[in-house]
């Protein structure tokens, strides 16, 4: 797995207690939480990629 650098994890950070306090608990879903944690890194500069598997992955 690449490491994360401590800037990106503060930006996730920061999505996740936004949405935390702007979402009510009732309304929040998985889904909903990652949508807003990629929307906080794309908008900070951040690349959001898929990973490309290894070789010996099957």
């Amino acid at each position: 797995m690449t490491e994360m650098s401590p800037e990106a994890l503060r930006v996730m950070a920061a999505a996740i207690e936004d949405h935390r306090v702007v979402t009510p608990p009732d309304q929040s879903t998985p889904a909903a939480l990652a949508e807003a944690i990629a929307f906080y890194l794309i908008s900070s500069g951040w690349t959001i990629t898929r990973p490309v598997p290894h070789a010996n992955t099957p």
